[in-house]
């Protein structure tokens, strides 16, 4: 099952900053699995100094990430991943939230298993 988002960032060509369009087709992306080679630590470590997350990725660091298990390949292209970090005022308002959706979506294929405790 693959994850539908309804807005589409395209690149600002002139200042190769993202934008938000909602009059582009939407993204559709079905691939929920990583390649053997993909690398999990650098992707973190370009998210270690994040003002919102940082101090939990470089947890993740030192006590150890998890590599997702499963999912599946659909051939078209790695999972949509975070590359570098951002914060709140790089980006508006709509990107913002797109980009917090899809590092937070990361963070959690790469931590522990949450633990229910009564």
């Amino acid at each position: 099952m693959g994850i539908w988002v309804d807005m589409v960032i395209s690149i600002d060509v002139f200042t190769f900053e993202p934008k938000l369009t909602n009059d582009s087709p939407r993204l559709y992306c079905e691939s929920t699995a990583y390649p053997s080679s993909f690398d999990f630590k650098g992707t973190l470590g370009a998210l270690a100094n994040n003002p919102m997350w940082g101090d939990y990725v470089q947890g993740l660091l030192s006590d150890g990430y998890r590599k997702p298990q499963s999912g599946t390949d659909a051939g078209d292209h790695p999972p949509i991943t975070p590359m570098r970090s951002a914060n709140e005022d790089m980006l508006e308002r709509d990107a913002w939230r797109l980009y917090q959706y899809v590092c937070q979506h990361f963070l959690g294929t790469v931590s522990p298993d949450c633990k229910y405790i009564r």
